[in-house]
């Protein structure tokens, strides 16, 4: 239990008396109950029910969330859950959802209680709003396509749909966010430290969904630019089932410049026989693949609601060979 008496104890003043496997853990379903530990205690008199992972397996911040809220709707008492090691961006999407937790020794997070605590020697700055939609791309393309570390800014030009000053402008971007470091004065090239993982669970709170407007047209989808997207894109990846609706994906520019060349005819943003995603950047692919980016997909539906397609989530992640 990660001397968790000893640590609220000494942090707040306040001991909490648990005691393991309370009774009321009977009227929860088997899933949770089979999923987690259970202890009861009290916090400034307030009964709590502390639970911790039985595998130790985070669950994506929205299905723990949902479980949590669960537990505590049965039961009747606001719940705490209790961690071991992990990382600090794993930490921050829990603060994001407004879970309680304990991380003995290293944070303590109860909004329920008006209570954050870290136990850090000097707080991180903390960096607000997203990546350009170019600096994305080049983040996104290092991840998926080919590393860029090492790259002079001239040769990425010859690698990204993007000329010498957005490439300069977008790589300033992530150095901003801390992403990435340059080299060089005259000749700079681009510097990536983290390794791949960890640079996109780095990067997720600043990255934004692709998505820009959604159009339709009636016309066949003939040009190689188009690629597959939404729910049929996913269930290319994984073991979720697809649609008979088309779904179809373009960079807005790109979308706009075969328009003008006559090669796309009327469209409405209203309905339509295909089904057609403006996107802020390109998707990153290659012409000869038909569907759009995994990590381009997640942020689509990363704030899904559906338990299924966060679990399917998860799994496409796990299968990116970083």
């Amino acid at each position: 239990m990660y001397d968790i008496d000893k640590y609220v104890t000494e942090t707040l003043g306040e001991p909490i008396q648990l005691v393991p496997e309370p009774e009321e853990i009977r009227k929860l379903p088997f899933y949770l109950s089979n999923s987690y530990r259970f202890w009861k205690g009290k916090l400034w008199q307030t009964p709590v029910i502390f639970i911790e992972k039985k595998d130790k397996e985070l669950l994506p911040p929205d299905q723990l969330k949902k479980q949590i809220d669960n537990i505590r709707e049965i039961l009747g008492h606001p719940v705490i859950l209790i961690l071991g090691g992990i990382e600090s961006y794993k930490r921050n999407r829990l603060i994001q959802k407004n879970i309680n937790f304990i991380m003995v020794n290293k944070q303590m997070y109860l909004p329920d209680f008006l209570v954050d605590l870290k136990d850090y020697l000097k707080p991180k700055p903390v960096r607000k709003g997203h990546l350009a939609p170019a600096a994305q791309y080049l983040l996104l393309f290092h991840l998926q396509k080919e590393s860029l570390d090492q790259t002079t800014f001239r040769q990425l030009t010859a690698k990204v749909p993007y000329e010498y000053l957005s490439v300069s402008r977008a790589i300033e971007n992530l150095v901003r966010f801390g992403l990435c470091r340059t080299e060089g004065t005259k000749e700079k090239m681009i510097r990536f430290e983290d390794k791949r993982n960890d640079l996109w669970e780095k990067a997720l709170p600043f990255l934004l969904n692709p998505v820009k407007k959604t159009i339709f047209i009636n016309q066949d989808i003939t040009e190689k630019e188009f690629k597959v997207t939404g729910i049929n894109a996913l269930a290319h990846y994984t073991n979720i089932g697809g649609t008979p609706a088309d779904q179809f994906a373009m960079g807005e520019r790109a979308f706009h410049q075969i328009h003008r060349q006559g090669l796309i005819g009327m469209y409405s943003e209203y309905d339509g026989r295909n089904e057609v995603q403006l996107w802020k950047y390109n998707p990153i692919c290659g012409n000869m693949e038909e569907f759009v980016d995994r990590l381009s997909l997640y942020l689509i539906f990363r704030n899904e609601q559906n338990e299924r397609v966060q679990f399917e989530l998860e799994n496409m992640l796990k299968k990116i060979l970083w």
